[in-house]
């Protein structure tokens, strides 16, 4: 079932701040609203609203820098107390909590446990952190978060600022929703947002001045999930291109679909993650961000439960096996070639051992990610010492300098009009 969420017809409310004349600090005791006593115990982390301690509850509590105490966030937390929220690892509100003084200061939540999605944006990290995944793994994550995003939009929440740094990974389906006091509720503005997660519709705009709608957090939803499966990379970045921004209003995407293609897809790994994704997934991603697509607009963009469906197929084909039997390198997370296609010969690289287009090997001696490497090495080595301007040879004549064309450096100029 779709689930539509209107523009709300509420004005929003002036914004003013709350006053605290006594910072909680670790020991201090606060108080809820029902009279139960809270004791702050360690700071386990601090940002730019406030810090979050142990408490001596199951809970953990978020302490606000006393700047930052409004009537926007008190009102926030107590529509979404009143919500009654319950779905796991959705980390919203518990509790107001107070000072001694019966002044708002912040409010105890479920604590996260894991990485930021962030760390899988970075190859190294992802290695590190999650050695064993696979790109199941991340077909899996990106379900369990649209099940997230569903059950709040169902409940007539929108996110506003869904980003990389609010979302912690344990496990693909053991995942934390953090920062839920930003949340657009009942009228009251998500404060805050990043241009890439911001449709072109609302670029330029003052966060606080607006009220987001389904349509507009539905682009937020393709990018991120776009980031998960392209991993690390925005759909909007491409190479000789304008800003990300304008990039973004423009909606000049940079990935091919078919023969369809700007030609400015980044140069890297991209193009293979890109390549080894369901013709299914990509013709979704293609007509969301590309100008003119059936998926483009803010009415007519795919919603969480049009994606979770589609990428529970994704996952089915997954686990079958059917998706690997073309090429087993789809399943990996982190493919080193363009996906296998009918009717090509393919054999192994002599420099990396890895399959390849005969084609390519025939041409240029190794593969094209190889071809890349080499080039990037040849960039990176010290420049050879040039003689100073004016520098005479032998008796006084011109030095000549005899070059020779290396079949390698002549393969790496033409690869570098593909990638």
């Amino acid at each position: 079932m779709k689930v539509t969420l209107n523009k709300t017809s509420q004005s929003i409310a002036p914004d003013r701040n709350l006053p605290v004349t006594l910072i909680a600090k670790p020991g201090h005791t606060l108080h809820m609203q029902n009279g139960q006593s809270v004791i702050l115990g360690t700071m386990l982390g601090q940002g730019g609203e406030g810090s979050v301690f142990k408490t001596n509850t199951p809970y953990v509590a978020k302490i606000y820098k006393p700047e930052k105490t409004t009537s926007h966030r008190m009102t926030k937390i107590q529509a979404l107390l009143d919500k009654g929220l319950d779905f796991p690892g959705i980390c919203v509100p518990k509790a107001i909590l107070y000072n001694s003084k019966k002044e708002f200061v912040g409010y105890l939540m479920q604590k996260a446990e894991g990485e930021k999605v962030r760390s899988l944006y970075m190859k190294p990290l992802f290695m590190k952190k999650f050695p064993s995944w696979k790109k199941r793994d991340l077909v899996e994550l990106c379900i369990t978060i649209l099940k997230k995003i569903g059950y709040l939009h169902k409940n007539g929440i929108i996110l506003g600022d869904i980003n990389p740094d609010n979302i912690v990974i344990k496990t693909p389906k053991d995942v934390f929703f953090v920062d839920c006091d930003s949340y657009q509720v009942d009228g009251i503005p998500c404060p805050v947002g990043t241009i890439p997660f911001t449709p072109p519709e609302l670029q330029n705009k003052n966060y606080n001045s607006i009220l987001r709608t389904v349509g507009n957090e539905n682009f937020a939803v393709a990018v991120l999930l776009f980031s998960l499966m392209v991993t690390g990379q925005m759909p909007y970045n491409q190479k000789n291109g304008e800003s990300a921004q304008q990039n973004i209003i423009n909606m000049d995407f940079s990935y091919p679909l078919g023969e369809a293609s700007n030609k400015k897809t980044p140069a890297g790994q991209w193009r293979f993650l890109w390549s080894h994704l369901p013709r299914f997934i990509k013709e979704a991603f293609y007509n969301t961000f590309n100008k003119g697509g059936t998926y483009s607009t803010e009415s007519t963009r795919l919603n969480s439960y049009d994606w979770f469906k589609k990428f529970s197929e994704y996952l089915r084909l997954l686990d079958s096996g059917k998706y690997g039997e073309q090429d087993k390198m789809s399943e990996q997370v982190y493919p080193t070639r363009f996906k296998k296609q009918k009717g090509v010969t393919y054999v192994k690289c002599p420099q990396c051992g890895e399959e390849t287009d005969e084609s390519i090997i025939s041409k240029y001696g190794i593969c094209m990610e190889c071809l890349r490497k080499n080039r990037l090495s040849r960039h990176q080595r010290p420049p050879i010492p040039q003689h100073k301007p004016g520098y005479q040879g032998t008796f006084g004549r011109p030095a000549r300098t005899r070059t020779s064309q290396n079949p390698l450096v002549t393969a790496l100029k033409i690869i570098d009009w593909f990638i």
